[in-house]
């Protein structure tokens, strides 16, 4: 897709600034994929669609920095279960699938995304396998929705046995490869990333290349030192998971002693502790490492909806603003948090953030969290979030007239805690409209929605089997978590009972 198209002049639109004010009236100019000039009452330009966004806001487009796309397909199956059990029961649906459905459970989540004002998806991979034409086929589908996406091919070394603390004495010897006994080269991983890179290219600047570490303690030191020479030589970003669960925090501590019992450490030891690492959750970091996480530049990437739904805990969102930490947005798995719905997202930030003290983030700093912090977690903020000339057009108009909006009395604290994503009506990706009227207009809804239902009884069948396999290992498990609750830990992130 190119970013070369005819110019647009959006006219009479309240755009919001950071500030969270609406102004009055302006136009915006956009061409060649960027705002041109913004200001009241723009001359006509030869050869100009005009756009009458009259009784529309116009925000800069929403930034998801976490979200993973394999397992799009498996939306509602699960109620609220633990994260080691819900990866056994979820994770395996992105495993070994046809390209045909790799294709529609991509294009499906980025629709979903787009349909809620986010231009930017940062898609931590993880890849039914590696070859050539699994990734093709992800990014043909980001390609065909139109979408900006941050993509990032999730890399460990490490089996899923060997990064649960305990599980080869709790969980039954024949139920070792039903857990996860697979690992996997690291140079040939890297390999393979590195040769991606290259083959594809960043299809006109919508696609943004990054690295991704599944987890420091799902990685061997050889592997995360590749990654940070591979991140150096290329200048790309890393992603990585960290502490998500209290079981995540005993295994540092347990067998990261000469890391100082810390995955931060862990991380630092490898030369990826600096301003190109974007950590996602973080609930259970020590304040310590709050401080090196700040002191590095590294973002903070939170994900409120998932660890709420699988009872991760509630990551210390007021140590990561009071140490400074540039904090992002992220909407995770359709499994596990259900939505791609930023206003969601910015809600609960501001809400979680209430529950405890009174310093509750403003409506405006989720704002910016989910604009700039995203874009900033992608080395991109001097690109995105903004509504400004050079900049980016990623733009989303709001509907004004929806119930959410009457009557106006701030449209900050009005799109936090009012909007649901049903005032969305147009979205612009580099100066493209791909979403008219509420609709998705590159592509045929109704024809991806029968896709998806004609794949949908294998992918059931595929979730009953894990999810038999996660019952079988279900006793063992708890024996595990059983134990690491009765560990004491510093940090107290775990859900009140």
């Amino acid at each position: 897709m190119s970013q070369t198209t005819a110019p647009i002049l959006l006219r009479h639109a309240r755009v919001m600034q950071h500030a969270g004010a609406l102004l009055t009236e302006l136009d915006v100019l956009i061409a060649d994929g960027r705002i041109a000039e913004v200001a009241p009452e723009l001359s006509p330009v030869e050869g100009a669609a005009v756009v009458d966004l009259s009784g529309h806001a116009l925000l800069p487009g929403f930034f998801n920095a976490h979200y993973h796309s394999h397992d799009t397909l498996a939306k509602g199956m699960f109620d609220s279960i633990p994260l080691e059990e819900w990866s056994i029961a979820a994770g395996g649906v992105g495993r070994r699938r046809s390209l045909e459905e790799i294709h529609a459970r991509t294009l499906l989540g980025a629709v979903e995304c787009l349909r809620n004002g986010i231009t930017t998806v940062q898609d931590f991979a993880n890849l039914a396998f590696m070859d050539d034409a699994c990734v093709d086929t992800m990014l043909d589908a980001y390609a065909e929705a139109g979408i900006r996406v941050v993509f990032a091919i999730s890399v460990r070394d490490r089996s899923q046995l060997d990064t649960i603390p305990w599980s080869r004495e709790l969980v039954p010897v024949n139920l070792h490869e039903r857990l996860g006994v697979e690992s996997d080269d690291p140079e040939r991983q890297l390999a393979f990333v590195e040769h991606q890179i290259d083959r594809r290219g960043d299809r006109e600047g919508l696609v943004q290349w990054a690295l991704a570490a599944s987890a420091p303690h799902r990685c061997s030191p050889s592997l995360l030192r590749g990654l940070a020479d591979l991140a150096q030589r290329r200048s790309l970003h890393v992603y990585t998971h960290l502490y998500e669960t209290r079981m995540q925090r005993i295994y540092a501590r347990e067998l990261l002693g000469e890391y100082g019992g810390s995955m931060v450490g862990y991380l630092a030891a490898a030369g990826l502790m600096n301003s190109h690492l974007a950590v996602a959750h973080g609930i259970w970091t020590a304040q310590s490492e709050i401080e090196q996480l700040a002191d590095s530049g590294a973002t903070v990437i939170l994900n409120l909806m998932s660890n709420l739904r699988l009872g991760s805990g509630v990551a210390p969102i007021h140590a990561y603003r009071r140490a400074g930490t540039t904090i992002a947005l992220g909407c995770d798995n359709l499994s596990c948090s259900d939505v791609q719905n930023p206003f969601q997202a910015m809600k609960l930030f501001c809400l979680m953030g209430a529950a405890s003290v009174h310093d509750a983030p403003s409506a405006v700093e989720a704002l910016h969290a989910a604009t700039i912090g995203g874009a900033t977690s992608a080395g991109m903020a001097d690109q995105l979030g903004a509504i400004a000339p050079g900049m980016l057009a990623d733009l989303v108009a709001i509907d004004l007239a929806d119930p959410a909006y009457r009557p106006l009395n701030d449209l900050a604290r009005q799109l936090v805690f009012a909007e649901s994503g049903r005032g969305v009506r147009h979205v612009w990706v580099a100066g493209r409209p791909v979403v008219i009227d509420g609709r998705c207009r590159t592509v045929d809804e109704e024809r991806l929605v029968a896709e998806v239902e004609s794949l949908m009884p294998s992918v059931r069948r595929d979730l009953e089997d894990l999810q038999r396999t996660a019952g079988l290992l279900r006793p063992a498990l708890r024996q595990i978590m059983e134990r690491a609750e009765a560990r004491d830990v510093d940090e107290g992130r775990s859900l009140p009972p």
